[in-house]
C-alpha cells in the first residue's frame, strides 16, 4: 500500500483510536472492539431526508440509523462492490481499498460523493460539502479568507489547517449563507461542515468525524 494512502487514512484511524480511549474511559470498551483491516474502504450516509432513517451495508449485520439531516459515523468494509440500502433504496458502488465515501441520502435517492485525503497526519483535516444549488466556499467567518474554494451542489473540497480553534462560514461570493460552530480542531482528526437547505435559506452542519465499529 502506498505509504501517502496509509499517511492520509491515519486521519480517520486516529480518529477511531481517540473513540476507543473515550470508550475505555467511560466503561464501554467492550463496545468498541472492532478494528478496521488493512486496507479497508470507510462508508457514511448524510440523511437528507425528513424522517430518521435505517441504512444497512452489505458486510455488516446491523443497520446503522442515521438522524434527519445528520451524518452517520463511518463504517469500514472490505473493498470491491459494496450495496448500501435504505428501506428499497439501494446504491451499489465499487469502493477501493484506503478511500472513503459519504453517501448522500435524498428525495428517495442516494449519492456517492468521494472524499478528499490530504497526506499531512499532523494538521487538522477540513472537509466541506455544498449540498444547495448555490455555489459556495468555506470561510472565515469575516469572510477575508477562503479555507476552501468554491464549490457547487454536492461537491466536497478539503483542506488541512494548523491545530486551533476557530470558526467558519459559507459564503457565495461576499454573501454569508450560514456560520458553523466554532470547534477546536486537533491535529490527526477530521471535520465535516456540510451546508445543506433550509426552507428559503440555509443551514450548517459542523461534526468532528467518527468511525462506528458496530458489526
Amino acid at each position: 500500500m502506498p505509504a501517502s494512502i496509509l499517511r492520509a487514512l491515519s486521519v480517520l484511524l486516529l480518529t477511531f483510536s481517540w473513540s476507543i480511549s473515550q470508550a475505555a474511559q467511560d466503561g464501554n470498551a467492550d463496545l468498541y472492539d472492532a478494528v478496521a483491516p488493512a486496507n479497508s474502504a470507510f462508508v457514511r450516509v448524510l440523511n437528507l431526508s425528513e424522517r430518521n432513517i435505517e441504512v444497512t451495508l452489505s458486510g455488516k449485520n446491523k443497520p446503522q440509523a442515521v438522524t434527519s439531516g445528520q451524518f452517520g459515523g463511518y463504517r469500514f468494509v472490505a473493498p470491491g462492490k459494496q450495496r448500501i440500502a435504505v428501506g428499497d433504496k439501494a446504491l451499489e458502488s465499487e469502493l477501493k481499498a484506503n478511500t472513503a465515501s459519504t453517501v448522500i441520502y435524498r428525495d428517495g435517492t442516494l449519492l456517492l460523493i468521494a472524499d478528499q485525503f490530504v497526506n499531512e497526519p499532523r494538521k487538522a483535516q477540513i472537509a466541506f460539502y455544498n449540498l444547495t444549488e448555490k455555489p459556495a466556499a468555506l470561510k472565515t467567518v469575516d469572510g477575508q479568507h477562503v479555507v476552501v474554494e468554491m464549490i457547487t451542489r454536492d461537491q466536497t473540497g478539503s483542506r488541512m489547517v494548523n491545530e486551533l480553534k476557530i470558526a467558519f462560514a459559507a459564503y457565495a461570493e461576499a454573501d454569508k449563507l450560514a456560520s458553523f460552530d466554532e470547534l477546536f480542531l486537533k491535529k490527526g482528526r477530521s471535520y465535516s461542515y456540510a451546508l445543506l437547505p433550509a426552507g428559503n435559506g440555509y443551514r450548517a452542519i459542523t461534526l468532528a468525524n467518527s468511525i462506528d465499529p458496530t458489526e
